[in-house]
């Protein structure tokens, strides 16, 4: 596929990423994204081969940005505790900010796109090699501070809370201020810490 146009790739992502958030992946046709993209239908087989090559490639951008984002002010010489509610405070403000991103995750995440990808993250492994961010943490020095549970169990108690506000905040039910948002990391660090 030519990158011939980083602008218009972009584009073409920009707006698979409104349209998957708003309709989901079956019900976001290739020519209702390329009207919203700007680009004619020809135009998105140039970047992808097929829908599911967009949608991982959107997968892909989603989440280097969101994995630059929660290791934000996270340093090894603060503590397990402080490490983890900083990686969940960031985490939860990101997704909070960027409401079609965390829609599109979680769609991903609970669809064939992105079993395999979630069984990695949850081994610790990012596809690519990488260590997620807290696939870092929950492998690092700080099971050290955490209870003896599977990756999976420990993925549901800090991770649940934050899906269940992070959906009643886009839906307008709860506000997540910095206060509410530091009570739940250190609730969900409450939930795994030994």
């Amino acid at each position: 596929m030519t990158s011939a146009s980083p602008k218009k790739r972009n584009d073409i992502l920009k707006a698979a990423l409104e349209l998957f958030a708003e309709h989901g992946f079956h019900n976001a046709p290739m020519a209702q994204l390329a009207k919203q993209a700007n680009v004619a239908v020809g135009s998105i087989y140039r970047y992808f081969k097929d829908k599911d090559e967009l949608i991982h490639a959107l997968h892909t951008e989603v989440d280097i940005a969101l994995q630059k984002a929660l290791i934000r002010e996270v340093a090894p010489a603060i503590s397990t505790q402080q490490q983890f509610v900083r990686l969940i405070t960031n985490l939860t403000h990101y997704l909070q900010a960027h409401p079609h991103e965390f829609k599109f995750l979680e769609q991903y995440y609970n669809s064939p796109f992105g079993i395999e990808i979630k069984r990695e993250k949850l081994l610790t492994s990012a596809p690519s090699g990488r260590q997620s961010a807290f696939g870092h943490f929950f492998s690092g020095t700080a099971r050290e501070s955490i209870k003896p549970l599977s990756t999976h169990t420990l993925h549901a108690l800090a991770f649940g809370p934050v899906t269940f506000l992070l959906r009643d905040a886009i839906s307008g039910l709860v506000t997540l201020d910095d206060i509410l948002i530091k009570s739940l990391a250190e609730g969900c660090w409450d939930a795994i810490k030994k």
